[in-house]
């Protein structure tokens, strides 16, 4: 595989969509061989857990959707490759501390980096601002990306006002990276 890795930053990685869809997704991606060896992921949510407690929860996920069909060699794997992250994503310094984690040399995160905005749409400018605030797009040593998981807006005022404020830290949505109306 010729495919660079990457760190995936995942908003919403405790919820429903991330449940049901994305986990087992990034899994048999795994079983696959379609993750990039040094590809890791950031979990991040608002539970009190520590990483024990996110890998539990991730194997409920994973069971959930493969049965019987669950490789323990891949799931090893593929658990190896998480770090949970606590952190409410309206609070600023839970951005602070994100930078911190990605930028420390002992953890090894690929400076390539794709959010994953697993999250209700009436948050994805906040939470793109405060990356930005905090550096967190800059692509001196690796590019970024942000991944909207739609909707993107309600209803078409919402997404051109949404599609606007976006634009202002510098992000174009990566969905089709077109101008919406």
């Amino acid at each position: 595989m010729n495919a660079e890795p990457c760190t995936y930053v995942i908003y919403g990685s405790t919820g429903n969509l991330s449940r049901i869809k994305l986990m087992p997704a990034l899994y048999h991606l795994d079983v696959a061989n379609q993750l990039p060896e040094g590809t890791r992921i950031i979990a991040i949510g608002r539970r009190p857990w520590d990483q024990k407690t996110w890998l539990k929860e991730l194997r409920d996920m994973i069971e959930q959707k493969v049965k019987s069909d669950m490789d323990e060699h891949v799931f090893k794997r593929f658990s190896e490759r998480f770090h949970y992250h606590r952190g409410d994503l309206h609070e600023p310094k839970a951005y602070s501390a994100l930078a911190e984690l990605i930028n420390n040399p002992d953890q090894q995160f690929s400076k390539n980096i794709a959010f994953y905005l697993s999250i209700s749409p009436a948050d994805f400018a906040q939470v793109m601002e405060l990356l930005s605030n905090n550096h967190l797009f800059e692509e001196e040593y690796g590019w970024r990306r942000v991944i909207i998981e739609k909707p993107f807006g309600y209803d078409l005022d919402s997404a051109q006002a949404l599609q606007k404020r976006i634009s202002q830290v510098g992000c174009i949505p990566c969905t089709k990276q077109r101008q919406i109306g």
